[in-house]
């Protein structure tokens, strides 16, 4: 590399409030390993009580907590006072009920929890005895001084959240745009709203930034790569006024704007092409629901439809294939198809659907109120049950759908079932005989006779019952060697007339199970309050009134319904969610900078009237997701630049850029990065749909397989998620490994020289022979400028040109290292 001092990975105004980030980190470590940041979720974080020691409090957490969640807090949380009696807060429990005080601090003895738990005069829990370990933690835990993490002030009580207003629930206003700033040009209403709260801290927007940075920032945020040198000439040369609309028009009209958008939901939802947990096994089924998003974007599908059938589908169209898929959002998540504790992983897969449901069309902290009230935002824990039970009838369907089996096809199919006789089947009983009797009484019970739990539980088995006795070590031993090699004949004939009865399904979504709905309970009750499907009262607090559709009459409704309030133009929250997730986008980040908690614990947005207008402008436009960022795009704030003339006094005022005085400098993220390589190689394969190809082939990074275990190392080095969980906004380290990466990985070395390779056939090559210089030196500098135009849109500059011009001349390892170079360049990874 001729001892060139590389810059990587330092980007200007990436937050100047933050000197060291790194030891920020440590910090962080620090208070996590103390004890002091809590990992369940952020309602967990306190300040702990004064005269309470650690062991105390862990004490308290892991045993005391999870009692009191377990058997009490149906009778005794949130409005649930039974007797008058709170057991889900500190001060509630001192204070007592009806019958007063129910624990004394170091006095077990004199508590009546203790003697309610012993059946001495109360007997409580009613419906059965705590057992002698649990009576022995309560006891312990009294006399040790009843620790409790959240402490408020002396006879005060907790803070009561639901008189507070909570501005994510208030309805939307129709602010009216302010005025233009005197001397500033607010061509737009976001510009207004902008230019206004800038004006009043003193400050003003930065110029507009030039064509050709404003070319580049705006191809990888539609299309997710850069513009070619031709494209750039041509919007450079462009003088007509409306140039940019034209520019921005035919960005939208590019399938490839489909699939950016596309990634970015895919984020959001925790979109995965495995099943995750250890096995982590491939879903070959995976890429329909991937390809129904990129397609809704391409087709300019409204929001309200894309919301719908992504919780509905299945009975919004259930003979639809688009529609089915869709509704593959909800089989999204992690999924282990050898778990023996069946029960307990479909609590958790519906937990999930209740979760990520809430997180991505509500950014609502709805899983804090799962064991108890959340402690910061008005939701109740009833809120959680009765919007879980919108997915309790939820089942997973695996469809397949071969053709009409031939005369040929009828009689491979007989002479499968003849060399398999009941062998297979006894293999799969044999599997279904290491669950537990109850489990294995759900799935023997006739289809007729299941309510919906029996048939969820049924579906769980009969997957570990295919997955496990069909593989094919164990098939082989159980058939014999001449068996064995006949079914795998027949089963490659089936293949060829795509008749397998074995292939994977085809497509994987949702239904509601058949039979009588499994009331929805407090975890691990089987009697007791049963919650029906209704909205969190923030929102109304109003039941959900389900009717099974009509194309789908099997169907409870309860999703439709639930999908139908989700997107009802009155309803206040999902137009402000989704318009601030595009402003996120578009910006850096959103005018509420917390884009999945619009809580107590969130940052409330830094222009409400803002959020307001362009709430309604969505919904007026018939929830076009184009229109609002064609608005966006189109604002003079997107179009200035990220070079402000008085920075050094904004930053004093707004270190942030909360205000929006300067465009943001952001890095190029994971796919944008990778497939900018592949333009730079000129190997892009625009191939649109269809399964992942395996391994790093040419297509975009959105149709690579994703493995939620084996992040792909060039995505996982630059931050792309694994799909554990959704991502609504992406991390963005700067660390040593993507430095190392980026100069020493084999496939940036790859890529630098096909990059070399293409740039060479783009100039023209110097002749051999030459001895004045001339020529090589014409070469040299028309190498490094075209080179620099393919990855950064700019041609270079003097200083660039002299100092990899040696390079260049030495010959094609010296370009090669030339081209290496700028990959690493700071104009390369960034967008202004």
């Amino acid at each position: 590399m001729m001892g060139y001092s590389i810059r990587v990975l330092w980007p200007p105004y990436e937050n100047p409030s933050v000197k060291h980030p790194t030891a920020a980190a440590c910090l962080a470590s620090f208070l996590f390993t103390a004890g002091w940041i809590a990992t369940a979720c952020p309602s967990a974080i306190a300040e702990p009580t004064t005269s309470a020691t650690d062991e105390h409090l862990r004490f308290f957490e892991s045993r005391i907590r999870p009692l009191l969640i377990r058997r009490c807090y149906e009778c005794h949380s949130g409005e649930d006072r039974e007797g008058g009696l709170r057991l889900d807060t500190a001060n509630s429990l001192t204070a007592g009920g009806d019958s007063g005080p129910a624990a004394i601090a170091g006095d077990p003895d004199a508590s009546l929890l203790v003697a309610a738990i012993r059946y001495d005069g109360l007997e409580m829990p009613p419906d059965e005895p705590l057992s002698a370990t649990e009576k022995g933690d309560i006891e312990r835990w009294i006399r040790d001084g009843a620790a409790w993490p959240i402490q408020t002030e002396a006879g005060h009580g907790e803070t009561d959240l639901d008189d507070a207003p909570w501005w994510a629930a208030e309805p939307i206003t129709r602010p009216v745009v302010p005025a233009p700033v005197p001397g500033v040009d607010s061509p737009t209403a976001i510009d207004r709203f902008i230019d206004a709260q800038l004006d009043a801290q003193g400050l003003h927007r930065a110029p507009h930034t030039d064509r050709r940075s404003l070319i580049r920032r705006l191809s990888y945020d539609l299309l997710g790569v850069p513009p070619s040198p031709d494209a750039i000439r041509q919007f450079v040369q462009d003088r007509r006024p409306n140039a940019y609309a034209r520019l921005v028009e035919s960005m939208f009209a590019d399938p490839a704007y489909g699939t950016r958008m596309g990634r970015l939901w895919l984020d959001l939802v925790r979109y995965a092409e495995s099943d995750g947990y250890r096995a982590d096994a491939y879903r070959p089924q995976a890429w329909r629901y991937r390809d129904f998003v990129v397609d809704a974007f391409n087709s300019k599908m409204p929001y309200d439809e894309f919301v719908q059938l992504q919780i509905a589908g299945d009975e919004i169209a259930p003979n639809d294939d688009r529609a089915l898929a869709a509704a593959g959002f909800l089989r999204l998540g992690i999924f282990e198809y050898n778990q023996r504790d069946a029960e307990g992983q479909w609590e958790v897969i519906v937990d999930e659907m209740t979760d990520v449901t809430a997180d991505v069309f509500l950014s609502t902290g709805l899983a804090c109120a799962k064991c108890h009230d959340h402690k910061f935002d008005p939701i109740p824990r009833s809120d959680y049950f009765r919007f879980r039970s919108v997915f309790e009838p939820v089942l997973f369907v695996d469809r397949q759908q071969p053709p009409p089996p031939s005369r040929e096809v009828q009689s491979l199919l007989d002479e499968l079932r003849a060399v398999e006789s009941d062998t297979l089947e006894k293999m799969g009983e044999a599997q279904v005989d290491r669950f537990p009797e109850e489990v294995q009484a759900a799935y023997r019970k006739p289809a007729a006779n299941r309510n919906s739990y029996e048939h969820q539980l049924h579906y769980i088995v009969a997957r570990q019952v295919v997955e496990e006795a069909l593989q094919d070590g164990k098939i082989k031993s159980a058939l014999g060697k001449e068996r064995y090699e006949r079914r795998a004949e027949i089963l490659r004939q089936l293949d060829q007339r795509d008749a397998n009865p074995y292939a994977p399904a085809d497509l994987i979504s949702v239904v509601d199970a058949e039979g009588e709905i499994r009331p929805t309970r407090l975890p691990g009750r089987s009697q007791g309050k049963q919650f029906s499907p209704g909205v969190p009262e923030i929102f109304g607090g109003q039941d959900l009134a389900p009717t099974p559709p009509i194309d789908a009459p099997s169907s409870t409704g309860r999703r439709s319904a639930l999908a139908r309030w989700i997107t009802d133009a009155h309803n206040p929250i999902t137009p402000r969610v989704m318009v601030n997730r595009l402003w996120q986008y578009h910006f850096g980040q959103g005018l509420a900078t917390s884009p999945n908690d619009f809580g107590r614990l969130g940052q409330p947005p830094s222009h409400p009237e803002l959020l307001d207008h362009l709430a309604n402008r969505l919904v007026d436009s018939g929830w076009s997701i184009e229109a609002i960022q064609r608005e966006l795009v189109t604002s003079a704030t997107y179009q200035q630049s990220a070079i402000h003339p008085d920075a050094e006094s904004a930053l004093a005022i707004d270190a942030s850029n909360r205000l929006h005085w300067h465009r943001t400098v952001r890095r190029l993220d994971a796919e944008q990065y990778r497939d900018t390589l592949l333009v730079a190689m000129d190997n892009l394969i625009d191939q649109m749909n269809g399964p992942g190809p395996s391994g790093t082939q040419g297509r975009r990074s959105i149709y690579i397989r994703r493995y939620r275990n084996r992040t792909d190392e060039m995505l996982g080095a630059l931050d792309a998620p694994p799909g554990i969980v959704g991502t609504a906004k992406r991390d963005v380290t700067t660390t040593a490994p993507q430095s190392l990466m980026m100069l020493n990985n084999a496939r940036i070395l790859h890529t630098a020289a096909q990059f070399a390779s293409r740039v060479r056939k783009d100039v023209q090559t110097p002749q051999s022979g030459s001895s004045d210089g001339v020529i090589a030196d014409d070469f040299a500098e028309q190498f490094i400028d075209r080179a620099h135009q393919i990855l950064t849109g700019s041609p270079a500059d003097p200083v660039t040109i002299e100092l990899l011009g040696p390079l260049v001349t030495s010959g094609e390892t010296g370009q090669v290292d030339a081209c290496h170079v700028l990959l690493n360049s700071n104009a390369f990874l960034f967008v202004e």
